[in-house]
């Protein structure tokens, strides 16, 4: 999710053959680097671990979903590349109120939707009143809009509970996207069967688990974009699956190559792999409904047996770096002094020697399956908790069915991975730290009054260094009651074809595929 107002330089995430991130809107292209004048048509194929599981804006909980709902439909603003600024998208200017409690956003005029419909103020009124509903998973960030007026057909206000310093990032985010008033005269359900946008790609089919085909939106608003005729995305788990497809030319992208494979592929002729600079950060999280993870000692227990050094250079390969806080560096409130406990042995076993179950137990840990990188953490991971009386079961599960365990609190522990979808850090803090936050504390069942207290108090100040305060107290608390371990930062891996240019993945994760295009 994303900002309005120019950010501080970002602390910059270790990663190898990182390139150049250019901020960019959809009417400039980002090349990173490349010559060559991009040329339209073609057709895009990226391999990816998992499928979408919805198409619908406000029910997009998984990155799958999130990085294609962002190709299909717009939201009023969004996020630089490199993350530092907001830029506009459907609304081209927007202007804080004296009193600090509305916004005015002005309309790009003459937007229309992929079916020819025009898309004015009432669309942008009914689609963020919509995702406000309670119920749904990200409306937790929008808890703070009081109302929204439609006074003419380019102009829409937002008027908040009070003052609310994330409101223009949070109208970036994927759940705020517009679609038209009333789902364009369907059901929900049918809308969401054949939903309509105003972003660069419309869909074409979607055979659920296996391939979504998406075509150029050609009422696209964006000067000559996208370049692309389509992007199709199949659904391919096994990461040397996707490798060999790639070699073979089955595919033009491969998201999330695994990091052992990863400088061969960058040394193969016809082929490109890079590191993106990313907001990711990779976790064990730990179910602390269920005994005895609900026992801090066990949780810190944990957190010092893991050597996070180790299994960077096995896993890895030596990208990345070990985590502290449960917050990226990508952000501008990331608190480096929260160093978190780091491997010491000792500590661990002391830590244990305190527990309900000093003798160790055992647990099962998810992981992915195909996922090569995931099985080599949760192999050392068994090795290394073995050291203080825990024993280790692998549970390899299918992405999909892996989520709905995480999901519904049935899992011990489970190797998981947390992107910003804004720069505000509003939103991660929320969704990985409070319980009410869209993902119950990021799966944990975590519940502390007081990091939820303070996190509300933080979004409703202007005033960033105070801000940063707040959410340094936030991140040391959370460090203190350990409700899930940071492991690692971490760059975004793609392999794909030298044909492919212009593919520069913003540090939230948007694929930006309105500025790719292929060469012959």
């Amino acid at each position: 999710m994303t900002l309005v107002k120019r950010l501080p330089t970002l602390t910059a995430i270790t990663a190898i053959s990182s390139l150049l991130l250019v901020g960019c809107s959809p009417g400039q292209s980002t090349t990173s680097g490349e010559s060559g004048e991009p040329r339209s048509g073609g057709q895009l194929v990226m391999a990816r671990e998992a499928d979408a599981s919805t198409l619908m804006p406000v029910d997009a909980t998984d990155n799958e979903s999130i990085w294609t709902v962002e190709e299909i439909y717009d939201t009023l603003l969004v996020p630089s590349v490199d993350g530092g600024t907001l830029n506009p998208s459907l609304a081209t200017k927007w202007v804080q109120s004296e009193d600090k409690l509305s916004w005015t956003f002005t309309l790009r005029s003459g937007v229309t939707f992929s079916d020819g419909s025009p898309l004015t103020s009432a669309d942008v009124k009914f689609s963020l009143e919509a995702a406000s509903d309670p119920d749904l998973p990200s409306a937790f960030l929008n808890e703070q809009i009081a109302a929204i007026e439609a006074p003419a057909p380019e102009t829409v206000v937002v008027k908040t509970k009070g003052v609310w310093s994330p409101l223009p990032s949070v109208l970036a985010l994927f759940a705020n996207s517009i679609v038209p008033e009333n789902y364009g005269g369907l059901s929900r359900e049918d809308f969401a069967k054949a939903p309509v946008g105003s972003g660069p790609f419309k869909v074409k089919s979607w055979n659920r688990g296996q391939q979504l085909e998406l075509v150029r939106n050609t009422s696209y608003w964006g000067p000559d974009r996208p370049y692309l005729d389509g992007v199709t995305f199949v659904t391919v788990p096994d990461a040397n699956t996707r490798a060999t497809q790639l070699q073979g030319g089955q595919i033009s992208i491969n998201e999330a190559p695994a990091a052992s494979s990863f400088a061969a592929l960058a040394s193969t002729p016809g082929l490109k792999a890079s590191a993106f600079d990313s907001s990711l950060t990779s976790f064990l999280t730990l179910n602390n409904t269920r005994a005895p993870f609900s026992d801090v000692h066990i949780r810190r227990a944990i957190a010092y047996a893991i050597d996070r050094e180790a299994i960077l250079k096995a896993a890895y390969f030596g990208q990345g770096s070990a985590a502290g806080s449960f917050l990226s560096p990508a952000y501008w409130a990331y608190d480096a002094n929260v160093t978190g406990r780091q491997f010491n042995l000792d500590e661990a076993k002391k830590e244990m020697a305190q527990s309900t179950q000093p003798q160790g137990f055992s647990v099962n840990i998810l992981v992915t399956s195909g996922n090569a990188t995931q099985l080599t953490i949760a192999q050392i991971l068994q090795s290394e908790l073995a050291e203080i009386g825990i024993t280790v079961s692998i549970n390899q599960m299918e992405p999909s069915a892996q989520r709905a365990a995480r999901k519904s609190m049935d899992y011990d522990m489970a190797i998981s991975v947390a992107t910003t979808d804004i720069t505000d850090p509003d939103e991660l803090v929320r969704f990985i730290a409070v319980q009410s936050g869209g993902s119950n504390a990021l799966y944990t069942g975590y519940d502390n009054k007081e990091v939820a207290d303070l996190a509300t108090k933080a979004a409703e100040l202007s005033d960033q260094a105070e801000r940063v305060k707040i959410y340094s107290k936030i991140q040391e608390k959370v460090n203190e009651d350990q409700p899930m371990v940071p492991l690692f930062y971490l760059p975004a891996l793609y392999s794909y074809s030298d044909t492919v240019h212009g593919f520069q993945p913003s540090i939230t994760g948007n694929y930006n595929l309105v500025n790719t295009w292929l060469s012959e």
